[in-house]
């Protein structure tokens, strides 16, 4: 018996409801198995505290031993994470070389003791089925202050690899990744790392002066392995709801060429170098001429992130070696800040043509890369949905009319109307730029003249300003995607519309 005053009394009915005491929230009705949750306890007797797992998470209990001593962790896994314990229509249990247990299981409070978890309770699951298709696209809907960001509101998750309860991207299928991620600021800087298993993969940054907003895109290509989980951090200031966004999808041709390069320092020169080679499968880019060179004919598709710091302004492109005529996009930082602008373009390369990337000077952490897409000799070039076009002459019309239209093969897209009409089912994949001339601009992407997210362009503080943003959808035939504006007036020359089939489905 214990004295004291009583502080609260609470009756509840549900499984376990009073695990936290008396005003506790009740577990979703939708959601994973009820699990211990502890790390390093000398007996998994002594556990006290359980948490509701989400839908694609299991228990897991894993028993270690540190100075001969033995400690014990439990929690919930992830399905992927859980992988390498299957052993077989079960969930099962394995042990290690040193004959310490790992366990995952499905059943409320299965893991309670590594050492009689083979009795517990549990449901039949079959080990999952790698997905043949891997794409996702998520919209954070609240702002994110030091922290990893929760992309809540989801737009597109083919695969499942996508969990916007924690905002990781757990790799479903191992293979070559591209990843996408969008950060906007109000009034300081807002710096955001891309993180494979907890190790920095990449940094944008977000700069503007008070009572202003700045938004950053950048890209990386990557190659994972099954059950790595990928998120986005922000490690400094704050990145804003609604206009903060992250993408991702698998290459499905893993044996085609791939690079992602970066800049460690500020360059200057027409042709800009990255020196820092994070993918190369191969050896296709030179870190001493800066060219990408076609190993094999093909199409191929381009990513630029170019930042500057300082009081600067100056157009970025790339450059195509077979006289491919290239749209630019500007950046324009104001002393003490930085500013980066992004695009997309894709290329019918023969082997041997080269790509690179052409600017005055661009600062570190400033991003090149590439991957191809489809082997020329298995399409009709004159019909795979491809384009890249952008706006002769400011416009605040609804769809925005990207007029002029790159290269002489494209399809799906129309420079009368600014809309793009899918011919098959399948995921696609968009990039649009829009530049702001001294005002605020606010646009959205329109799928069947449905609003999937919005961005914002604040030319108000440097006159103009460039932002980006990459969609990941899955269309099926006659959906019709297009970009509308919002609020202001979009400037014409550097503002873009790309698009792209990634796969039939």
């Amino acid at each position: 018996y214990i004295d004291g005053v009583v502080q609260c009394r609470d009756c509840c009915t549900s499984d376990i409801c009073n695990a936290y005491g008396c005003g506790s929230h009740k577990y979703p009705a939708t959601r994973g198995p009820i699990c211990f949750d502890c790390e390093n306890v000398s007996d998994p007797r002594d556990c006290h505290t359980v948490t509701p797992c989400n839908l694609n998470q299991k228990c897991f209990i894993h028993e270690k031993s540190i100075f001969g001593k033995r400690y014990f962790t439990s929690k919930c896994e992830s399905i992927m994470g859980c992988l390498p314990h299957f052993t077989g229509p079960v969930v099962g249990r394995r042990r290690d070389l040193s004959g310490l247990c790992i366990h995952c299981c499905d059943g409320d409070l299965c893991n309670s003791d590594c050492s009689t978890a083979s009795n517990a309770t549990v449901n039949n699951v079959n080990k999952p089925a790698m997905p043949d298709y891997v794409a996702f696209h998520a919209v954070a809907y609240s702002p994110t202050n030091n922290a990893v960001v929760i992309f809540d509101h989801v737009i597109t998750n083919v695969g499942g690899g996508y969990d916007n309860t924690t905002g990781v991207f757990t790799v479903p299928t191992p293979g070559l990744y591209v990843f996408s991620w969008t950060i906007e600021t109000y009034g300081q800087r807002t710096e955001a790392v891309l993180l494979v298993n907890g190790v920095q993969q990449a940094l944008s940054r977000a700069d503007q002066a008070s009572s202003y907003y700045d938004t950053t895109t950048s890209f990386a290509v990557l190659k994972l392995s099954l059950g790595d989980e990928v998120k986005v951090k922000v490690t400094k200031g704050n990145a804003l709801a609604k206009h903060t966004l992250f993408s991702g999808w698998k290459i499905n041709k893993t044996e085609d060429a791939a690079f992602s390069v970066s800049l460690s320092r500020e360059v200057t020169g027409s042709t800009i170098v990255f020196d820092n080679e994070t993918l190369d499968t191969d050896s296709a880019y030179s870190t001493s001429t800066g060219r990408f060179v076609a190993p094999r004919s093909g199409l191929y598709v381009f990513m630029m992130s170019g930042s500057t710091y300082g009081n600067y302004e100056y157009s970025c492109k790339l450059y195509f070696s077979n006289g491919e005529s290239q749209p630019d996009v500007w950046v324009d930082s104001a002393s003490g800040l930085y500013d980066s602008s992004s695009l997309m373009s894709f290329g019918w390369l023969n082997a041997g043509e080269y790509v690179n990337s052409e600017a005055s000077r661009m600062a570190s952490h400033s991003v090149f890369a590439g991957w191809q897409l489809i082997d020329d000799s298995s399409v009709n070039k004159t019909t795979y949905p491809l384009f890249l076009a952008h706006l002769y002459s400011d416009s605040s019309r609804t769809p925005v009319v990207f007029s002029r239209i790159y290269s002489s093969y494209h399809h799906g897209y129309s420079g009368s109307t600014g809309i793009f009409t899918a011919d098959r089912d399948g995921i696609y994949i968009f990039l649009y730029n829009i530049e702001a001339n001294r005002g605020l601009v606010r646009t959205d992407l329109r799928v069947n003249g449905v609003e999937k997210f919005e961005t914002r362009s604040d030319g108000r503080h440097s006159g103009y300003d460039d932002t980006s943003a990459v969609a990941v959808l899955e269309l099926s035939s006659n959906d019709q995607v297009s970009v509308g504006v919002k609020y202001g007036t979009v400037d014409g020359g550097q503002s873009l519309f790309f698009g792209t089939l990634l796969a039939e489905t």
